[in-house]
């Protein structure tokens, strides 16, 4: 396994809220063949990344079929007071019905998660949400190409256009070339975007967009006669797909204009979150698992819990599609189908509807483990609490700042702008009671790092987490003992 894929690793028992030229017929060829994930040592995805095929190549749409059975509760119940104010609404169902529905391939242990903040801010500019789709596969060996090729037609179909605008990041790049490699299919394509790779299309016209941080500090383009090649300035391998200036490229290569908005703005007050429940790296459906929301804001032990406001079985498929309100805080429980615990999961408020939403537990494959949660020192005294950024890595040089019970945790030793740390584990490395940062271990992407969380005694946990763009989320966390759990942080 190797360095980029190992990028997503940190996204384990999270929620997330957003990912060579073959011949098609006889599957892919190695991804190294064409991928930004080749030959130097990359890979990933949550994350929190895609919506069509849950990787065992049914092909299952960002939709989820039969999702919403099983829903319990009525989040907007809730009474919980909302923490975000809207100044605009793009609501759903004003969007434009003209623009052409986009097709995702994540990459290496990678999901829709990869894609989904540029897919809010599309939505955010009247794309229609459940436009917005990718297809999953199993990234440490398995191809999605019956799959890609299902879900395009069933996209078309769905929506009624001769083309989709197909976007590939990093591995996903090569399995776009070999769709685009076969003629009849790549009529189906009208625009292709290289996020990270060396696809140029086979003549569909092509944005490729890179940068000096990219993969091995340098950039990663297509070339050729079609391509449009676009450098991102600041932006890591993660970044490439999931920043704003990456959905601002995107947005004006295909559509020929600046976009009205370049943040995420506020939907209707019932926030649609459809999507998957997934093992992380190899996509297999957790099928059966409930996911428990809980409002933070209305709680006051951090450890009891009532009744959820809302409590969804997801289907055989693992898929899901359920409400919940805008602008609250919620816990996030996910449990297997025979109701074992598998991690809690907090978020920002939820802005708009997500399409692309993934709640991602451990993947049963030794490598994963191997590689992050088992070299975690787990112990009744204190918790884990594994951080993960949706539109890139950690990076205090570019002005990230993540502050835990007010004390900062990023340094250039644990986040440095070479460490490229997508999956931040945070945990009391030596027992002794002490926050002591470092680097106890890293490896590919992941990073573990000393941070003393008490356990001992129920009491919130304050996150304070500052992007590269100043905006300032906060977070209210329980303190979840690491015998017994982890708990993850999903940032915007």
């Amino acid at each position: 396994m190797n360095g980029l894929e190992r990028t997503l690793l940190g996204a384990l028992l999270a929620l997330l809220l957003a990912a060579g030229c073959g011949d098609d017929s006889g599957g892919d060829e190695p991804p190294d063949d064409d991928g930004a994930d080749s030959g130097d040592g990359d890979a990933v995805d949550s994350g929190d990344g895609a919506p069509a095929g849950d990787g065992d190549g049914d092909g299952d749409t960002a939709n989820g079929d039969g999702a919403g059975d099983g829903v319990v509760g009525n989040a907007a119940d809730g009474t919980a007071a909302e923490v975000i104010e809207c100044d605009n609404v793009v609501p759903d169902d004003a969007c434009d019905d003209s623009l052409r529905p986009i097709v995702f391939i994540h990459g290496t242990f990678g999901s829709a998660t990869e894609i989904s903040k540029p897919a809010l801010m599309f939505a955010s500019n009247g794309y229609c949400a459940d436009r917005f789709v990718a297809v999953e596969y199993n990234s440490l060996g398995g191809s999605p190409a019956a799959d890609l090729a299902a879900l395009i037609d069933e996209t078309l179909e769905r929506t009624g256009f001769d083309q989709v605008e197909l976007m590939g990041h990093s591995q996903g790049t090569g399995h776009a070339c070999s769709y685009l490699s076969d003629p009849d299919r790549r009529a189906k394509v009208a625009n292709y975007v290289n996020l990270s790779g060396g696809c140029a299309g086979h003549g569909v016209p092509t944005l490729s967009i890179s940068g000096p941080n990219d993969l091995g500090m340098s950039s990663n383009h297509a070339s050729g006669d079609n391509v449009e090649q676009v450098d991102l300035v600041e932006e890591d391998h993660v970044a490439i797909a999931g920043s704003k200036n990456a959905f601002v490229t995107m947005w004006k290569y295909l559509y020929g204009e600046d976009p009205e908005y370049t943040t995420v703005q506020c939907g209707e007050e019932m926030v649609t979150l459809s999507g998957k429940l997934v093992t992380f790296g190899d996509n297999e459906p957790v099928g059966g698992g409930v996911v428990d929301f809980f409002e933070v804001d209305t709680l006051e032990d951090p450890r009891e819990r009532g009744e959820p406001v809302v409590s969804v079985t997801v289907g055989d498929d693992g898929s899901f599609n359920f409400q919940v309100r805008r602008g609250v805080r919620y816990e996030v429980r996910v449990s297997g189908a025979s109701g074992e615990l598998l991690g809690y999961g907090y978020s920002s408020p939820f802005e708009r509807s997500n399409y692309l939403t993934r709640f991602l537990v451990e993947s049963m494959n030794p490598l994963v483990a191997a590689s992050s949660t088992a070299r975690v020192v787990r112990d009744p005294g204190h918790m884990v609490l594994v951080g993960r950024y949706i539109g890139g890595v950690f990076r205090p040089d570019w002005g990230n700042s993540l502050k835990i019970d007010g004390e900062e945790v990023l340094t250039a030793e644990n986040a440095g702008p070479n460490a490229s740390v997508v999956g931040l584990f945070m945990y009391d490395a030596n027992r002794n009671g002490e926050s002591e940062l470092g680097s106890p271990f890293s490896f590919g992407f992941v990073q573990g790092t000393d941070v003393f969380i008490d356990a001992t005694e129920p009491r919130w946990v304050d996150v304070e987490w500052t992007n590269e763009e100043g905006q300032t989320t906060e977070l209210k966390v329980s303190n979840w003992p690491s015998s017994e759990n982890m708990a993850m942080i999903s940032l915007p």
